[in-house]
C-alpha cells in the first residue's frame, strides 16, 4: 500500500487534490478553482495520479470527472491513520 500512496505524499498539490476527491468526485476546472491553481497544472497532476491508478475518470457529457479508485481510498485511510498515530516532532 505504501507504493500506492507514495506518489501522492511527495506533492502537496496532489495531497490537496486527493483530499478534495476524497470528499466528492470533481472536474479539473472545479479543483483548479478550489485550489487557486491553473486548470492545465491540475490536469497534469490528475494525469499522474491516474497513471498510478489512484484516480479514475469518467465523462459526464463533455465534462471529465475524477474520483478516487477504491484501492486508493483504502490506502489513503490507512496512511492518514498512520499519520495520526505518529508522534509529533518537538
Amino acid at each position: 500500500m505504501k507504493q500506492l500512496v507514495a506518489p501522492v505524499m511527495e506533492s502537496e498539490t496532489r495531497q490537496r487534490i486527493i483530499s478534495l476527491l476524497y470528499s466528492a468526485p470533481q472536474g479539473p476546472t472545479e479543483i483548479a478553482s478550489m485550489l487557486g491553481l491553473s486548470q492545465p497544472y491540475i490536469s497534469n497532476h490528475l494525469a499522474a495520479l491516474k497513471s498510478h491508478h489512484l484516480v479514475k475518470c469518467h465523462r459526464e457529457g463533455r465534462k471529465a470527472v475524477y474520483e478516487l479508485e477504491d484501492e486508493a481510498r483504502v490506502a489513503m485511510m490507512a496512511a492518514l491513520a498512520s499519520f495520526e498515530r505518529s508522534p509529533l516532532d518537538p
